[in-house]
């Protein structure tokens, strides 16, 4: 998700749909994984969550590049340390 933000800064959407559309066919993601998954930029303050006037709740980038890939870093070096 870090690398699509930080290819597409104005990108906005709801979970399902970046489950959808970020992610794309060639990559299924739990739902469950992605909520975490967002729950976790939310705390590291590279996302933000909007609840739109329908109710959905949308994410945007709130990060700069730096942040995006440095989260990207982490999210690797703890893959590594679990494999």
């Amino acid at each position: 998700m870090a690398g699509y933000l930080r290819a597409n800064p104005l990108a906005c959407d709801t979970a399902e749909g970046i489950r959808r559309w970020w992610f794309g066919t060639e990559h299924e993601v739990a739902m469950n994984e992605l909520q975490d998954a967002l729950e976790w930029m939310k705390r590291c303050g590279a996302i933000e969550e909007i609840v739109a006037a329908d109710g959905r709740r949308r994410y945007r980038r709130l990060g700069d590049d730096a942040q995006l890939a440095a989260l990207s870093q982490a999210h690797r070096s703890h893959q590594a340390r679990e494999d």
